[in-house]
């Protein structure tokens, strides 16, 4: 069993701000704290995709010779052009960097990081569903939220401290009744977070792992509501973390009952004496998707549909916006289990419907351009054919462009071509699509493969000089390929090579 971390080194590190303004080693060992195979890794995972922005800001922004306002400006855009691509609210830290994925918490706690190293003063807040940052507060006062955030809504935060209030009436021993609307908002702040509150970055790692937990508990996972709360607790205490062990403790309770369906059934006629009751909607549908779950396990499609319409036709008069969310979750688990099993046209058709219900989804227009993109590579095995497709399905589809699929079928096809050029010993041709390579990587940042097809065009150029006993190109053009890749094994073997010529 792993030693218990210890409270106070995590203490330790949180309290000493300016001596980690320059030392992101120490930050990441609070976020993540131990040496466990799987901490180093994550650890190490967020170090060096900071330490590329870092970089990136500093030699290509010059952000250091900016003023703080443009500091902030050119730290915000970087961050979200580059690294938070598309929101998850189950993303951790680490997902940033490996995928693009990231939540309301792991933004913050990225862009903090962020602003520490260029010396920017921070403050941290939790409004309502997502955190946020005040930069430069005693001057520029920027307010910094993840790419995906709107406006808050008064009704909507209304509704969200109502719904809370509701858990908050299952879980603590108050007598929350016949509560004005004051009396109510008090009760809320008591239990959750203050949105005038100002939070440390300690509190603010605290905050991510709740976010997790919160996550997990809506997933149904309890095991990992309670592993998310437990390392919450060990930065903060918070009321907000006991109401969700005490809510997740319930709910896996209830799931273990002889008699579950008779539990289920209490909760629909509960709900229809209160149709307003958000906690009751969202724990049947959780009950509804880990009985979904369980038959899609079983390939039993059919009978995840026929459970559908059973739950379905219980709701309370009127509640057909529930209804809409029972069938969305089953399209969503219906698109996993069909990629899981093999079945892209099933997947495919399933994305293209959701998409062209919100066609404004930024989810729904990852799944469609993903399983589009699988697909056409799945058709096309000819380079150009396969742009030539996937550039067509792009013009109708323009978001498309964004997707690292695409942009790995675009840089396949020019790396390949000039591999094969140089290898023909066509020098002036393999040049010219050298130069295109290079504006391809320009328009394209993103990528999967961006580091593969990279090595390909620029070793062949330097392979093909190399072999011409021209050595100052064949040394210039591999360290080219690590300006974009610099901890290459293969690139810095083959530069250790080249500088003896």
């Amino acid at each position: 069993m792993a030693p218990i971390r210890p409270l106070l080194l995590i203490l330790a590190l949180a309290c000493s701000f300016p001596a980690l303004a320059d030392n992101l080693d120490g930050r990441l060992r609070l976020l993540f704290p131990g040496d466990a195979p799987t901490e180093v890794s994550e650890r190490r995972v967020v170090e060096k995709g900071l330490e590329n922005i870092f970089r990136q800001l500093r030699y290509s922004d010059k952000a250091d010779r900016k003023s703080t306002k443009k500091q902030i400006a050119l730290i915000r855009e970087r961050l979200h052009r580059q690294v938070l691509r598309q929101y998850d609210p189950g993303a951790d830290l680490a997902d940033a960097f490996r995928d693009g994925t990231y939540n309301d918490a792991t933004a913050v706690l990225l862009l903090a990081l962020t602003l520490e190293q260029f010396q920017i003063p921070y403050e941290g807040y939790v409004d309502h569903w997502e955190s946020y940052l005040l930069a430069d507060p005693a001057g520029q006062r920027v307010e910094l939220r993840h790419p995906a955030a709107r406006p808050h809504d008064p009704q909507n935060a209304l509704r969200y401290r109502r719904e809370y209030l509701s858990l908050v009436r299952q879980t603590v021993e108050e007598d929350l009744t016949g509560l004005d609307d004051a009396q109510a908002d008090s009760i809320f702040f008591r239990y959750y977070y203050r949105p005038d509150r100002r939070l440390t970055f300690l509190q603010l790692s605290a905050y991510q792992q709740f976010r997790l937990a919160q996550h997990a508990y809506a997933n149904g996972q309890f095991p990992q509501v309670k592993a998310r709360l437990d390392e919450a607790s060990i930065r903060e205490n918070r009321r907000a973390f006991q109401v969700l062990a005490d809510a997740s403790h319930l709910q896996q309770s209830s799931l273990k009952q002889p008699d579950a369906e008779g539990y289920i059934t209490g909760l629909f006629e509960l709900w229809r004496e209160d149709a307003t009751n958000g906690y009751l909607a969202a724990t049947l549908l959780r009950h509804f998707d880990e009985r979904q779950q369980a038959l899609l396990e079983a390939a039993e499609v059919e009978a995840a549909r026929r459970l559908l319409d059973r739950y379905a036709e219980r709701r309370p008069a009127g509640r057909d916006d529930w209804k809409a969310e029972l069938e969305l979750l089953q399209q969503l688990r219906l698109l996993n289990h069909y990629q899981a099993s093999g079945e892209i046209d099933a997947a495919l058709h399933l994305a293209q419907n959701l998409y062209q219900s919100q066609p404004d989804n930024s989810n729904f227009q990852h799944y469609l351009a993903e399983l589009t993109l699988v697909q056409l590579r799945r058709e096309y095995t000819d380079p150009d054919e396969l742009v030539e497709r996937a550039a067509a399905v792009a013009e109708q589809y323009p978001f498309m462009a964004e997707n690292d699929r695409y942009a790995d079928i675009l840089l396949r096809q020019r790396a390949l071509r000039i591999r094969d050029l140089f290898a023909a010993g066509e020098e002036g041709r393999g040049l010219e699509e050298l130069k295109a390579f290079r504006e391809q990587l320009a328009a394209t940042p993103q990528g999967n493969d961006r580091a593969l097809w990279t090595l390909t065009a620029f070793v062949a150029a330097s392979n093909y000089y190399f072999g011409e006993r021209n050595y100052a190109p064949a040394r210039a053009y591999i360290e080219e390929a690590l300006q974009f890749d610099p901890e290459n094994d293969f690139l810095l073997h083959q530069q250790d090579l080249l500088s003896r010529y």
